[in-house]
């Protein structure tokens, strides 16, 4: 009799013990600010596995002469893994511009972290991106990058920064490569659909190599993720890539035509965020 009612309060505080437990984990995971961090967490673990697997397709990519697809893979599997754990799908809008058959500059504004989803959605074959170069002393994730031959720029080093893309562009003629860049340079963060002064790094590489550049843009997803406010939530990004802007008539030494460049396709991806944010909200 004294075994089996011991036997029953213990069934029973374990069932109390889970329950409350299971309270204690939905309450975190739709509290607002805990549902953020959760999701910050989820992102970077899967940043860090996909580092890893960048790492061995690169090395097995390389030995079967398919290296042009390394970051293209890895980029895949990293935004439709990843984006359905933490709830992020993408509509995306002239695709076909992503997958023109020849070199181009790609870029595209820049918000915020979850940009990692949208480039890993949209990033072409036989493309390398442009990073800052601190990213390569990252843990795993830099080795990726080296292994991916990504363009690493200094921003305190201008001279260092020219030859970087310089030289970016001379492998673009030789090996017949993408580059991806955000030409804001940095993250916006902006509540508005708005955009940062462009780097005129980008546009002096296409003029430099005569190939297109290719704008691609992302609609505000202010309402899906938001820092300061510790805002992280499911929702669809949605992106919208433009027809290629020739370069083949712009003079790279000329500073008022890579101007002019500059401004125009500035101008030209602002009333695409514009239009493409308004009609998302």
């Amino acid at each position: 009799m004294v075994v089996d009612s011991i036997k029953n309060f213990d069934m029973t505080f374990i069932k109390i013990s889970v329950a409350f437990i299971l309270l204690v984990i939905l309450r975190c995971w739709f509290s607002t600010k805990s549902r953020f961090w959760i999701k910050i967490l989820i992102s970077l673990i899967f940043v860090l596995l996909f580092s890893v697997y960048g790492s061995v397709i690169s090395i097995i990519f390389t030995f079967i002469g398919k290296r042009g697809l390394i970051n293209w893979v890895t980029a895949r599997g990293y935004a439709y893994v990843a984006g359905s754990a933490v709830g992020i799908s993408f509509k995306v809008e002239g695709e076909e511009y992503l997958n023109t058959g020849r070199p181009a500059i790609y870029i595209c504004n820049h918000q915020s972290a979850v940009d990692l989803f949208v480039l890993g959605r949209i990033f072409p074959k036989n493309c390398v991106i442009v990073g800052k170069s601190s990213l390569k002393f990252v843990p795993l994730l830099g080795i990726f990058m080296i292994l991916g031959r990504a363009v690493f720029l200094d921003r305190t080093n201008h001279n260092g920064a020219i030859h970087a893309l310089s030289k970016a562009a001379q492998d673009i003629k030789e090996r017949k490569t993408s580059v991806f860049i955000f030409p804001e340079g940095t993250r916006a963060r902006l509540k508005e659909a708005d955009l940062l002064p462009f780097k005129k790094g980008a546009f002096h590489m296409a003029a430099q190599a005569e190939i297109p550049i290719i704008p691609i843009v992302v609609a505000n997803y202010s309402e899906i993720y938001n820092s300061k406010q510790r805002i992280f939530r499911g929702g669809q990004l949605r992106i919208k890539a433009l027809p290629p802007i020739e370069t083949t008539d712009i003079n790279a030494d000329d500073k008022n035509q890579i101007d002019a460049l500059t401004l125009r396709t500035r101008d030209i991806m602002l009333d695409t965020l514009k239009e493409i944010t308004l009609s998302h909200s």
